[in-house]
């Protein structure tokens, strides 16, 4: 497929709608969604990855002309009408080309790029965000003079612009123009592409907007910048007024439009509603003929070159219809039907073969005309509605067959294999039973052949024997002759006998194979069944067991520290997922607890950590884990506090009951007594401690996790150091819980904490 590319499983509903589904690309434009569809294209919000932008994309696609098929491609709906598609095509790319020349021209949408894929062309613009001028009238009323001063001169230039390249907008309304959040306004949906396929083709129907088409677009009339002027008139009046000002068709009929100057809404300048009732004269040309000279009007210039006089008239009736007045009911009949017959007379444009009359000949018909215009307007209708319900019955039914034909034939495929299965099965069997009966036919020939021969034989010799004495033998040889038959008939019907009691058991037999081997391949199919149900088992199984061991991994990576576990514990009991402990290691109990919590996150229930999950716990337990932090640090100011105090009481204790009859410990006069290394074994750690004069550095390992502290030695060969738990004693490792250990060479002693590493007392040896 050219250009094209779709998503996995994405499409269907899309292609129902005969819309592109989301995702696919179009070199190098990304689809998104539709923003709107009509009877010439859709038009589908858009992003440029280059870029990193939304766009706006427009796709040719006339449904009068043209058809999706297989969700991508367009294709004329016949070969007589493939001209008009591709002619439009080249209309449709050219109004591209055209506007993309004028990305500085303010007001009008900006045409990026241009692009042909899937048999029909794209056009690619700049997304204009806002709501469109329609929505801003019905959201908050008519807009004051600044605002429509606002969007009046932009648009303005920007028109000049277009009129200058040759072409015209043709559908200016309220519903096209887009303001911006500071209402600057952008003009979008191009109508000159259109407008050239409904001149050329009789599948195309004409669509004007009623009250702001002129009427030279409802007419065969010429048109010109005066047709754009006529529709950009009528949305400022509506903008001004709050109402669609009357339709072109029923100003010819009669004119009862109210000029926008004899309205007077307040603030508004009288040159800007004089130029707008100079726009929206119903004669071509009492208009302004072009945006340069329809400008100095709004600004009041009357010394402006070639400026038309502003004609505000009704329509004076014709003499050939002079007649009575008619009365008051079917006048307000004829009149409100006017509007329903503008669209008439659009619609019915082609009616006969001919074009629709001029706006002359409108004026002169009569109300039996109109009414007949009306019924062949009702026909028309009826026509394209019958033809709009048979295209769409018949795409349906295409749809169905298609996919009735596909399960058709896939069903049919499958039948023809097992009757080809079945039929060489038969094939086979019969061969087998014509064989044997071919065997059984000629056996019993040959034993014809040979009871044949015996009476051949036996006859001669009675003839021999009867020549001898025939009237005594010729009894005996008929009785002889008549027990050769009977026992040949006998051994014959024996002989059938057996050969269809042989039949029958080759048939029971060829049943007996055949059932065994449905049953053999039934039971094939079971133990396949089987085996393809065990190794999806497994693989779930071996999936789960790779997600978790990934996740393990993942966690290691993290390398949390305890307090990182002992923070993440105290995060999932603070969130309903109770840990029962925070001792720093992911226990059963912990791991039960995280899977918990991913599960309540929609998340994979491993039981371990990604880095993401970690900083999610810690983020939402931010609270509970500083209040932990306070209440270990003030734990450990209270125990620093209480070895202080234990500590001066031991010492005043010593120097003031010393027994009298036991001399004091004999002062150290060096600490070199200390000096060495000293070793042993406390619970589960293993102990070093290398002494230096006052100095030394203490080593503790407990199951591969292991800690150094340096400690001050004192005379007496005390010393005392704050150590991490045990399993957090990592080189270069910190904690904010701590606890003391206060020992006398050779003495020594560990506390044990909230730890799986078990402390206790003991001696040190040198």
């Amino acid at each position: 497929m050219s250009g094209n590319t779709s998503k996995s499983g994405i499409g269907a509903q899309a292609a129902l709608l005969g819309v592109l589904p989301a995702g696919t690309l179009l070199h190098g434009y990304e689809i998104h969604a539709v923003l709107g569809q009509g009877a010439f294209g859709i038009t589908y919000l858009g992003r440029d990855p280059t870029l990193g932008r939304a766009v706006a994309i427009k796709e040719y696609l006339p449904t009068s002309l043209a058809l999706r098929e297989g969700g991508f491609t367009v294709r004329p709906r016949s070969l007589e009408i493939a001209e008009d598609f591709a002619w439009g095509r080249e209309r449709f790319l050219e109004e591209a080309r055209t506007l993309a020349r004028l990305e500085d021209a303010p007001a009008v949408v900006r045409v990026l790029d241009f692009v042909e894929a899937n048999g029909t062309a794209y056009m690619i613009m700049a997304l204009a965000r806002g709501e469109t001028l329609e929505q801003r009238i019905k959201r908050q009323g008519p807009l004051s003079a600044v605002d429509v001063e606002r969007l009046l001169f932009p648009l303005l230039d920007g028109l000049e612009q277009v009129h200058a390249t040759g072409f015209l907008h043709r559908d200016i309304k309220p519903a096209n123009i887009i303001l911006d959040s500071s209402g600057r306004p952008v003009l979008i949906d191009f109508g000159a592409s259109r407008a050239a396929m409904i001149g050329r083709s009789m599948m195309l129907t004409a669509v004007f907007t009623p009250g702001y088409a002129a009427a030279e677009q409802i007419t065969s009339a010429k048109q010109g910048p005066w047709t754009d002027i006529y529709a950009l008139s009528a949305t400022l009046y509506h903008a001004i007024s709050g109402s669609v000002p009357p339709s072109a068709f029923e100003r010819v009929l009669e004119d009862e439009y109210r000029p926008s100057s004899a309205l007077k809404p307040p603030g508004f300048a009288p040159a800007l509603l004089a130029g707008i009732d100079a726009g929206l004269a119903p004669r071509a040309a009492d208009r302004p003929q072009s945006i340069a000279e329809w400008r100095p009007m709004f600004r009041g210039d009357a010394s402006a070159e070639n400026a038309p006089t502003i004609v505000m008239r009704r329509n004076a009736p014709s003499p050939r219809r002079a007649r009575p007045a008619p009365a008051k009911g079917r006048r307000s009949l004829l009149w409100g039907g006017a509007l329903g017959l503008a669209v008439l007379l659009v619609a019915a444009a082609y009616v006969g073969g001919s074009k629709l009359l001029g706006t002359a000949a409108v004026q002169t018909m009569t109300s039996d005309e109109l009414s007949q215009a009306l019924q062949e307007r009702r026909r028309v209708e009826a026509l394209a509605a019958e033809k709009t319900k048979l295209e769409e019955d018949a795409r349906a039914q295409a749809m169905a067959d298609a996919e009735a034909k596909r399960k058709a034939d896939a069903d049919l495929a499958t039948a023809q294999a097992q009757r080809r299965k079945a039929e060489e099965e038969l094939a086979k069997l019969k061969a087998d039973i014509e064989a044997r009966q071919q065997a059984d036919s000629q056996r019993r020939e040959e034993a014809a052949a040979a009871a044949q021969r015996a009476l051949d034989e036996a006859a001669r010799k009675n003839k021999a024997e009867a020549e001898m004495a025939a009237l005594r033998q010729a009894h005996e040889a008929e009785k002889a002759k008549a027990a050769a038959e009977a026992a040949a008939a006998q051994a014959a019907d024996e002989q059938a006998k057996r050969q269809a009691e042989e039949a029958a058991a080759a048939t029971r037999q060829a049943e007996e194979d055949a059932r065994r081997k449905a049953e053999a391949e039934a039971e094939a199919m079971r133990r396949a069944d089987e085996a393809l149900a065990r190794a999806q088992a497994e693989k779930q199984k071996a999936d789960e067991e790779a997600e978790r061991q990934l996740a393990q991994m993942t966690e290691a990576g993290l390398k949390l520290a305890p307090l990182d576990r002992q923070h993440l514990q105290v995060a999932l009991s603070a969130q309903g997922f109770d840990t029962r402990g925070n001792d720093g290691a992911f226990g059963p109990r912990s791991r039960e607890m995280i899977g918990a919590w991913q599960k309540a996150h929609d998340q994979p229930s491993t039981g371990f950590l990604t880095a993401a999950q970690e900083q999610a716990l810690v983020k939402d337990g931010a609270a509970a884990i500083q209040k932990y932090d306070d209440d270990q640090r003030q734990a450990e100011d209270d125990r620093r506090r209480a070895a202080e105090s234990a500590r001066a009481k031991v010492a005043m204790t010593a120097s003031a009951v010393a027994p009298p009859a036991v001399a004091p410990p004999k002062a150290v006069t060096s600490l070199a007594d200390f000096d060495g290394t000293w070793r042993g074994q406390i619970g589960d750690f293993t102990v070093r401690l290398v002494v230096a004069g006052p100095k030394g550095t203490l080593d503790l390992d407990c199951h591969g996790n292991s800690g150094s502290f340096s400690v001050s030695i004192s005379p007496l060969g005390t010393f005392d150091a704050w150590i991490s738990p045990p399993t957090t004693m990592m080189v270069g490792a910190t904690s904010s819980y701590r606890q003391q250990v206060f020992s006398r060479l050779p003495a020594f002693s560990i506390p044990t904490g909230s730890s799986s590493c078990k402390g206790g007392k003991g001696s040190l040896v040198r």
